[in-house]
């Protein structure tokens, strides 16, 4: 094998620079030598040819990685929901403001920007249920327009952290956004 031929992932890497003729000289030998014989990459120099995106899977090891992640982050979002709303209508209640926002980060890690709606969902039925079963000991029961007031309340500050934790992803270089917009 010759010290000069190239193999088609480096040729397609040069091919701009050749065609805007900045490449140096040995580039462009490079890339010309290579396209004499290979037809993808000669259609694709000649802007006939647009090579299909090759959809990299993800390795198994790395997929559990992020499902047993997922699960943590949901364990540790409903723990953090459930002992904030055990605050709630006692002296401690303003915790909460802790609280709440790094629950709408963990929404968010789990759940992506839908996190603006599933985690207060979530804290209105888990609000429902440790009232109505009064899991809570010593708490006092909350009537129902009280329910929705926290909620809501709590919500704000959840909503906060989901955007707090949008912003950070999208400041150290991850777009929350892909190329047509969605995530």
């Amino acid at each position: 094998m010759s010290e000069n031929k190239i193999s088609c992932d480096v040729c397609r890497d040069l091919l701009p620079l050749v065609k805007d003729g900045v490449a140096s000289a040995d580039s462009e030998a490079a890339v010309k030598e290579h396209i004499s014989g290979c037809n993808e990459c000669e259609m694709l120099f000649d802007g006939k040819f647009v090579p299909a995106v090759e959809l990299s899977e993800t390795p198994k090891p790395l997929l559990r990685i992020k499902r047993w992640l997922s699960i943590i982050y949901a364990v540790l979002l409903m723990l953090g929901l459930y002992f904030g709303l055990s605050l709630t209508a006692g002296d401690t209640m303003f915790y909460n403001c802790l609280i709440m926002p790094i629950a709408g980060v963990l929404g968010y890690l789990i759940f992506k920007w839908r996190a603006f709606l599933v985690v207060p969902v979530i804290m209105f039925v888990t609000f429902i249920l440790t009232n109505t079963l009064g899991i809570f000991d010593g708490a006092e029961r909350l009537e129902f327009l009280s329910l929705i007031s926290f909620t809501f309340i709590y919500s704000l500050f959840t909503w906060a952290g989901t955007l707090v934790a949008m912003l950070l992803r999208f400041a150290f270089g991850k777009n929350v956004f892909g190329k047509d917009g969605k995530e």
